[in-house]
């Protein structure tokens, strides 16, 4: 409901401003730009753009003037997108009229897109002659585009270059005076539109990163230089500023064909709607991925080329995967040898078992055995270790102490150090009957594990 509460708001806006069609507008085109066309690799986050916009201008031999309007763009499919643009002119002519836009997306390849489309098809009533309607599809707007996205930073730069005809042509809008036809009457006639090229650059900032980001513009529409920004209110609602052909700037006031213009507008992006299957699937949807937040993420178009690209990632992520196993086969064998270092450090010191401790020393070895059985059974083993070390300091001969330091290591995943110790315990005491059964256990395990993995 509130989707369609934004909607209504903006309809009736619209349908309070006339209708529109080749009056330059800035923002009434499909695509992110002001005057020229776009395309991408990626689809777009939303379902529908709708938004009204106005730019206050001054024609050549006229006053100021103020050119009104609203549109809207959807994608029909995967790579076909439509544009539907309304205007009315405030110049004398005062000419209303309704366009439609229409690009398709060929192929990527890489970073780059190709797309291909025609603007300004008039839809409004047929001309009253076949003159102005051979004059209407010869102003048609055919083009072809390249584009390129490269993010660097937390910044988005996106570079658009095509050829086209129409408003691209170097010539539209242009007049030759004819004198011939009525002797002291001059009228004039349209040129014919010659083709032309269309350059613009869209650079995305993580200023507002939180709304989706602010985004600066400018660009050569194929008869002036364009610039503007796009201002985020929300992720919903941006507000658009421009000024058109800014070459004329230094003569502003003065009447000249393309006098220069400043535009403001405000669009409504209808964001896509996750379906109840794409939810369980954990946000995933056939389309393309969904972030945690529940907006829509761009997914890259499925082209042959990209397909070759896949294969030769996951052959890449298996070399990653090769040079992580070495990795890792060689720290096991540095943990290897130093658990050998250890227990030949441990064997070391089987050899001072001769060493007599004094009655004194006795006491001191238990108190510190019987603080690491407290840190033993917290689960304190780095702790208990050092305590049964400094029991071992006082007497070496305490078979109780290499026997809870086998358990310590035992733990810690140490098997080898563990069987050395609970050894040296039953070599000291051989009746110690509770690590002898530890040692049965173990071999016993070990057995059963070499025989079920010959099996």
């Amino acid at each position: 409901m509130k989707t369609l509460k934004h909607i209504l708001i903006l309809v009736i806006v619209a349908s309070s401003i006339s209708v529109f069609g080749q009056t330059t507008l800035n923002y009434s085109r499909p695509g992110p730009m002001m005057h020229i066309p776009t395309s991408s690799l990626y689809n777009e986050s939303y379902l529908l753009r709708i938004g009204v916009a106005g730019q206050s201008t001054r024609g050549a031999f006229e006053t100021d003037y103020w050119n009104k309007g609203a549109f809207l763009e959807t994608d029909i499919t995967r790579d076909f997108r439509l544009g539907l643009s309304a205007i009315q002119s405030g110049s004398a002519a005062n000419e209303n009229d309704i366009a439609l836009h229409i690009q398709n997306r060929l192929l990527t390849y890489g970073e780059t897109a190709v797309g291909i489309g025609v603007n300004d098809i008039s839809v409004t009533s047929a001309a009253s002659d076949s003159t102005d309607l051979e004059e209407k599809v010869r102003n048609l707007s055919y083009y072809m585009l390249l584009s390129r996205e490269n993010s660097f930073s937390e910044y988005n730069l996106k570079t658009y270059l095509g050829i086209g005809s129409g408003r691209y042509g170097s010539n539209f809008g242009k007049f030759d005076l004819d004198t011939t036809t009525t002797p002291g009457d001059t009228i004039k006639i349209a040129k014919a539109n010659s083709i032309g090229f269309f350059l613009g650059l869209l650079l995305n900032t993580n200023i507002m990163a939180d709304r989706g980001g602010l985004d600066f513009i400018i660009e050569w529409d194929g008869v002036g230089i364009n610039a503007g920004v796009k201002v985020p209110l929300t992720h919903e609602y941006h507000i658009n500023v421009g000024f058109s052909n800014m070459q004329n700037l230094p003569y502003l006031g003065e009447d000249r064909e393309n006098p220069p213009g400043i535009g403001i507008g405000l669009d409504y992006f209808l964001p896509r709607v996750r379906s109840a299957a794409s939810k369980q699937r954990g946000g995933i949807k056939v389309s393309g991925v969904v972030t945690e937040d529940g907006l829509p993420m761009r997914t890259v178009i499925d082209s042959s080329w990209h397909k070759a690209q896949e294969r030769q990632l996951l052959v890449l992520r298996d070399s990653l995967r090769m040079s992580s196993a070495e990795i890792e086969h060689l720290n096991r064998m540095v943990e290897h040898l130093e658990q050998r270092n250890q227990v030949l450090a441990d064997s070391v010191a089987s050899l001072q078992l001769a060493r007599h401790v004094s009655d004194a020393q006795i006491n001191q070895a238990l108190k510190h055995l019987s603080r690491s059985l407290r840190l033993f059974y917290n689960e304190e083993y780095d702790d208990a270790l050092i305590e049964i070390n400094e029991a071992l300091e006082y007497n070496p001969n305490l078979a109780l102490a290499y026997a809870r330091r086998g358990s310590i290591y035992y733990k810690l995943n140490q098997i080898d150090r563990a069987t050395i110790n609970w050894n040296i315990a039953l070599q000291i005491d051989p009746g110690y009957d509770e690590v002898r059964n530890i040692l049965r256990a173990l071999n016993e395990n070990r057995l059963r594990s070499a025989v079920s993995a010959r099996d």
